[in-house]
């Protein structure tokens, strides 16, 4: 038999560790996740999982929003050159075939 007795509050979920002989309370594990399947083992897979989840999506959202900024730099670099190459229109580009 045991020393230890293994409570869980149906309430909130917490784990009380009780000393059969004393009756006092060991330990208290409070659930690693909100709906705990009862195996702490497994619930801190399942938390690591959904916790690797929120960080890739928010990565993913990060990175979109550094491209979106780049490309916006990028079409504005472009007008501006767009504009200051029509209003130089008259003049010939540089051939390398050209004579000094």
């Amino acid at each position: 038999m045991d020393k230890e007795l293994k409570i869980t509050c149906p309430d909130c979920g917490v784990i009380l560790v009780v000393d059969r002989i004393s009756g006092k309370v060991i330990e208290t594990r409070k659930p690693v996740i909100e709906q705990s399947t009862g195996d702490r083992f497994a619930d801190a897979i399942l938390k690591v999982k959904k916790d690797k989840e929120k960080i890739t999506s928010m990565k993913f959202d990060d990175l979109k929003k550094e491209q979106d900024k780049k490309k916006k730099i990028s079409e504005e670099i472009f007008k501006t050159s767009l504009k200051e190459e029509k209003k130089d229109n008259n003049i010939k580009p540089h051939n390398i075939f050209d004579g000094d």
